[in-house]
């Protein structure tokens, strides 16, 4: 409330014609638990893999959800997004190859 100030008020109250009260502070009752799961199994995954494993899996996660509107949804895709979910998932490719190199350099190295 601090942030949004006096405009959440109006927003509310646009809000309240299409749905009861209730159903607003559900959702944003369930909204906020789904969010301080997601941190908490941030923090929970940061526990067992490395930091850049989990940042590469966030991206993956973002455009994961991209291409899963697209799918769904029917969301036309900007060529900006196009090109943006490309770059993560060559980004994501070539992290795993290169993870993938260094593993089996060490095991070679090891033996």
């Amino acid at each position: 409330l601090m942030g949004e100030g006096l405009s959440f008020i109006q927003l509310w109250k646009d809000a309240l014609p299409n749905s009861s009260t209730y159903e607003l502070v559900k959702g944003l009752v369930i909204s906020g638990l789904f969010h301080y799961l997601n941190n908490e199994v941030m923090y929970l995954a940061l526990s067992n893999v490395h930091p850049v494993t989990l940042a590469v899996g966030n991206t993956m996660k973002r455009v994961f959800i991209v291409v899963a509107s697209v799918v769904v949804f029917r969301t036309p895709i900007t060529v900006q997004a196009a090109i943006g979910s490309a770059v993560g998932l060559g980004g994501v490719l070539l992290y795993s190859l290169t993870k993938q190199y260094y593993e089996e350099l060490e095991k070679n190295q090891a033996a």
